[in-house]
């Protein structure tokens, strides 16, 4: 009787520790939790890193003057103030090997986020982080509002060729804005990219990003193939010249009225198209360009605009992390021959 009391109790101990043991282990699918939705690029100790570090976005810091609206040109949000704060203090300043550092923030070359526009809440945004780019895509005109990168020497070289990569859809976009490559079909219209895909040709799955729809815009076969395409050759040169630069283009939408492409989803079609190119080796310098989208060929200087006269059209401010006194003096050059 004894013996078998303790073979009872010898049991329940047993039982009771592997189920301890596999509470302490279970998996989500064990424990019905939902899932982490991956995102391009990235693995499972990258996902929980990210998780864990807090954002450190330039322009999520010290926000202030949350009432402004900043969507009509650049002279509203001069008089009015900007929607984050930046104050630099010269003694805390100082430059090193073309470092810029500061007491409150930290711009150094390399960093992408030199290049990436100050925020704007009067338009729709979402952020997607590639390899090669950052896009801020627009639910509503179903294009990217902006698309910047940073240009490398190294990055203007590669053997990724895109006669491999196919146009895709962008599963980071919710379904209903989800453009998909038939929606450009007979539309006269190319599917244009953005961040072109001779600046990826790096890197296999930075090739295969840049043909999301969500870095392409409606344009013009005649514009594409010709002028802007020329365009994007000579910022390759600039790469390889000056060893990097920071580039954002976009689309310009001049009114309310606009032609829209697509059978399932209304694509809007730009009017124009700008971009602009920062440099910050040396002398920092910066240029800007409008291109109309219409057919013909013209020379590059005839496109030509300073940085300041392309935010007073788009409304955006570009270079924001950039000392103040840096970015008001290269934003204001337009000369080609600077470059």
């Amino acid at each position: 009787m004894k013996r078998t009391l303790l073979i009872i109790a010898f049991l329940g101990i047993v039982g009771s520790f592997s189920a301890c043991n596999r509470s302490a282990n279970h998996t989500p699918l064990d424990s019905g939790e939902p899932l982490v939705q991956m995102q391009w690029g990235q693995t499972d100790s990258q996902q929980s890193k990210k998780k864990k570090k807090k954002k450190r976005n330039w322009y999520n810091r010290n926000r202030s003057n949350n009432n402004n609206n900043y969507g009509s040109g650049r002279n509203d949000y001069q008089s009015n103030g900007r929607d984050y704060n930046r104050s630099y203090n010269n003694d805390s300043r100082y430059r090193d090997n073309n470092q810029y550092r500061y007491s409150s923030e930290k711009v150094v070359l390399g960093d992408l986020s030199i290049a990436l526009p100050a925020p704007r809440r009067d338009i729709p945004e979402q952020r997607l982080t590639r390899k090669g780019y950052t896009s801020s895509f627009n639910n509503q005109t179903l294009m990217p509002n902006w698309v910047a990168w940073q240009l490398t020497k190294a990055r203007t070289y590669g053997n990724q060729k895109r006669g491999n990569v196919k146009f895709q859809e962008d599963f980071d976009v919710a379904p209903q804005y989800r453009v998909t490559t038939f929606d450009y079909n007979r539309s006269g219209f190319d599917r244009g990219h953005m961040c072109p895909a001779g600046d990826n040709r790096w890197d296999s799955q930075a090739m295969a990003q840049c043909f999301l729809m969500t870095n392409m815009c409606p344009q013009g076969h005649n514009l594409n193939s010709g002028d802007w395409n020329d365009l994007e050759i000579q910022c390759r040169d600039w790469a390889r010249q000056y060893g990097e630069i920071y580039i954002v283009c976009g689309p310009i939408l001049h009114n309310n009225a606009h032609r829209r492409i697509g059978q399932r989803h209304k694509v809007t079609v730009p009017d124009a198209f700008f971009k602009v190119v920062l440099c910050m080796k040396g002398t920092p310098k910066a240029i800007g360009f409008i291109y109309p989208h219409k057919d013909g060929h013209r020379s590059m200087s005839e496109y030509v605009s300073s940085v300041d006269e392309v935010e007073r059209i788009t409304g955006y401010d570009f270079f924001a992390a950039l000392p103040d006194n840096v970015e008001r003096t290269v934003e204001a050059r337009a000369n080609l021959r600077d470059w």
